[in-house]
């Protein structure tokens, strides 16, 4: 009788031996997964739209992708660079070693990405970054010349900056809004570190936000749509151009 059953004893043996093995892959597996999301994308392209330097020497930048071919900035997530991360300029074809003073706000760039933290802003460590372009303040070109503005309209108030809140703030009718054609109205509260520019008949002139004016007609790139304030029809301006009234001929 024993002689029998030997055959299946030891079939069920080996079963048993192969689900604990199987078990315990599974289980390695499960204890490896990564705090972060895997991302098959390790190049991705987009403009620096805030700088963020610390005492200890550390430096992180706010990223805006820019989708191949696209217009508008897609997402915004906050970098921050691995202790040897490679920094490198790459303007018209000549290529040459930078460093994190060399980053500007408008700046493009493309950064070597393997890990996105699932946060909002999305997080990275990098460990390469190439600057393709000058610091907009230098080659006096505003990011809005290759990226289309969200809004455009007659600023209507101005509010100073106060002890309740350090930024100032703009209030414009709006006049075109083309992704938001129902919006009549909208506010924006301008980062310390925003492009601010005059539009002249010989370009562009770089002025700080004591210059806006009721009256004046005005574009507005938006940093993003994460609202800075507890009213959600505020946001937050990367760039302002005051637009020019001189028409072209």
């Amino acid at each position: 009788m024993s002689e029998k059953k030997l055959p299946s004893r030891l079939w069920l043996t080996a079963l048993f031996l192969i689900f604990v093995l199987v078990s315990c892959q599974l289980n390695n597996a499960s204890q490896t997964k990564p705090t972060g999301t895997q991302t098959d994308r390790t190049l991705m392209k987009g403009v620096i739209l805030y700088v963020e330097r610390y005492k200890n020497g550390k430096t992180v930048i706010d990223f805006g992708e820019i989708v191949e071919g696209g217009k508008h900035i897609s997402n915004v997530g906050r970098v921050s660079f691995a202790d040897d991360c490679e920094f490198l300029f790459s303007i018209n074809g000549q290529e040459e070693e930078a460093s994190s003073d060399d980053l500007a706000v408008g700046q493009t760039a493309e950064i070597s990405v393997t890990e996105i933290l699932e946060s909002y802003p999305w997080q990275s460590t990098i460990s390469k970054i190439v600057i393709t372009s000058p610091d907009p303040l230098v080659s006096l070109q505003p990011v809005s010349t290759f990226l289309d503005p969200k809004f455009e309209g007659v600023i209507t108030s101005i509010i100073e900056p106060s002890l309740d809140y350090p930024l100032y703030k703009i209030n414009i009718s709006v006049t075109s809004s083309p992704n938001y054609p129902d919006v009549e109205e909208a506010s924006f509260s301008i980062q310390n570190s925003a492009l601010i520019w005059q539009e002249t008949a010989f370009g562009y002139q770089p002025i700080n936000a004591t210059y806006l004016g009721v009256g004046q007609s005005v574009s507005v790139l938006l940093k993003d749509w994460h609202m800075l304030d507890p009213d959600p029809t505020v946001y937050l301006a990367f760039e302002i151009i005051v637009l020019s009234s001189i028409q072209s001929g």
